[in-house]
Formats: C-alpha cells, sequence, structure tokens
C-alpha cells in the first residue's frame, strides 16, 4: 500500500474466512524488518502508555459500578476521579468537590476489583502526588474547553490521567471517546494534553483527524473478525490509542503508518511486519 492523500483514512474489520492461520503466515513470511533503536524507545512507552490507559480505564469502569452501589448520595459528593498505581495494580479514587479528600477508593489486582471503601467528610487528604493528577485533570479539562477539539459523539467523554513518568516530566490527561455499543469500536474523538510541572496544559494532541469507528454490524454471523486494520497518518509508529484499543477489544489491530510501513499490535506486544517497498 503505497502512501494515501493526507485527509484519507482507511479503517477495516479483517475477517478469518480466506486467511491462512497466523502460524502458517508467518512460517512462510520473509524475516521482519527491524527498526531503529530511537523507534524501539518510542515503542516501548507507547505499549507503556496504553497498558496504563487501559488498566485505568477499567478500573474506573468497574469501581464505579461498585462506588454507584455503595454511595448513593454520589451526585452530591464526588468532584472527579483519577486512577494511579502500575498496570497490575492500579488504585481508583473518586475524590471531593474541592479535588482534596477521597470520597472512595478501590483497588484492583490484574483487572479484579479487590477491595473498596467510602470515606466520609472528616477524610484525610489526598497526598501530593495525587493533588497533582487531580490538578492536573482539572487544568486540561480547562484546556479541552477551549479546544476546538472535534467530538465524535454526545456521550460524556472518559479521562485518564497518567502520572508522569520520571520527576519533572509531564502529567498526560486524555479524553478518551467512549464506546457506544458492545460492538462498535471508536478510533476517533480521543485527545492528549501533556500538562507541566507547573500545571500549565500544553498544546492538544490528537490521534486522528477524522471520527474512526470499526464495527462488526456490517460482518456476516458466518464470519468471525480475527483483527482490526487501519491507516494512521499522523505518525510513523503505531500510538498508545492503538494498544489500547488492541487491549480493549481483545483483537489485534494491523496499523499502517504515513512511511508506507505496516504494523502488527497485539495487546502491549508491537512489531514491524512489513517495511516501504515490500
Amino acid at each position: 500500500m503505497g502512501l494515501l492523500p493526507k485527509a484519507t483514512v482507511i479503517a477495516a474489520i479483517l475477517l478469518g474466512s480466506g486467511l491462512a492461520p497466523a502460524s502458517a503466515r508467518e512460517k512462510n513470511a520473509a524475516p521482519a524488518p527491524s527498526v531503529s533503536a530511537a523507534e524501539e524507545a518510542q515503542l516501548r512507552e507507547v505499549a507503556r502508555r496504553g497498558a496504563l490507559l487501559y488498566a485505568y480505564d477499567q478500573a474506573a469502569w468497574h469501581g464505579t459500578d461498585d462506588m454507584v452501589a455503595k454511595l448513593p448520595d454520589f451526585e452530591s459528593r464526588v468532584g472527579g476521579w483519577i486512577v494511579d498505581g502500575p498496570a497490575e495494580a492500579p488504585e481508583l479514587v473518586f475524590f471531593d468537590e474541592t479535588g482534596t479528600r477521597p470520597v472512595y477508593v478501590a483497588r484492583f489486582r490484574d483487572g479484579k476489583l479487590i477491595m473498596s471503601e467510602v470515606f466520609g467528610a472528616d477524610a484525610a487528604e489526598l497526598g501530593a502526588p495525587r493533588r497533582k493528577l487531580v490538578a492536573a485533570r482539572e487544568a486540561a479539562l480547562v484546556a479541552l474547553d477551549k479546544s476546538d477539539a472535534k467530538r465524535c459523539s454526545k456521550a460524556a467523554m472518559n479521562s485518564v490521567v497518567l502520572p508522569p513518568a520520571a520527576p519533572g516530566e509531564p502529567t498526560l490527561v486524555y479524553f478518551l471517546e467512549p464506546q457506544r455499543v458492545m460492538d462498535a469500536f471508536p478510533f476517533g474523538g480521543h485527545y492528549l494534553f501533556p500538562v507541566d510541572p507547573s500545571g500549565r496544559a500544553g498544546p492538544m494532541r490528537s490521534f486522528t483527524k477524522t471520527c474512526i469507528e470499526l464495527s462488526r454490524a456490517a460482518v456476516r454471523k458466518e464470519e468471525e473478525v480475527v483483527a482490526l486494520w487501519i491507516t494512521h497518518l499522523l505518525d510513523q509508529v503505531p500510538t498508545e490509542i492503538h494498544v489500547f484499543s488492541s487491549l480493549a477489544t481483545g483483537l489485534p489491530v494491523s496499523v499502517g503508518t504515513r512511511d508506507g510501513r505496516n504494523w502488527h499490535i497485539d495487546g502491549t506486544a508491537i512489531r514491524l511486519v512489513a517495511k516501504k517497498g515490500r
């Protein structure tokens, strides 16, 4: 596939019918092309962010159900939420309207809720790192309201805040287009605002130029969806949104980047399977 016009986006669902098993395809394929050391480092960071995005988004989703059940008056008490911790053991915090005290906290392990607790008005204040996450989210919300971000639906966006990867680095605040129905997967409508240590939100990062949604609706019942395929013309390597989408759908995602290369993403595993001209 050659380079496409900048405004063009192609997305597809790959079906099982007519495809050789992955093991057979890999056996007959030529040796995988290599990537540069700089790209390897970039892809490791993409995988790290994608894993956290998925883990934090899942924690917020499942934790919300538990919070609503345990806190009937949550609408008058909750000001927002953050998630932190490693991908395998995230911790969800719903905070009060001042952004300083917890209202509800839940801990997860390997995707499962293992404990949760509701707090009263006398709860101890959040620690400084968490208050910074709350402040970064608020700064990014203001920046989002002032931006020209294109909405792909009327549904409220999900927010995910990733703590700084190292001291002095920005806090990453993502606003994700929610999944409307079970069999439709949004790739467009996701945005990132980096917030620097001073609390200032940087320029908005869009991951697509249009609203893109892959749907199983057009797939016949006798056909099996084995992968998703999409072109990505904003970067030369896949992004954390592609990793997040693979984890969220449970399907591999094939990505064609703007330099004509093709990538295979299966969860957090990213590999280059073909380069331009092959």
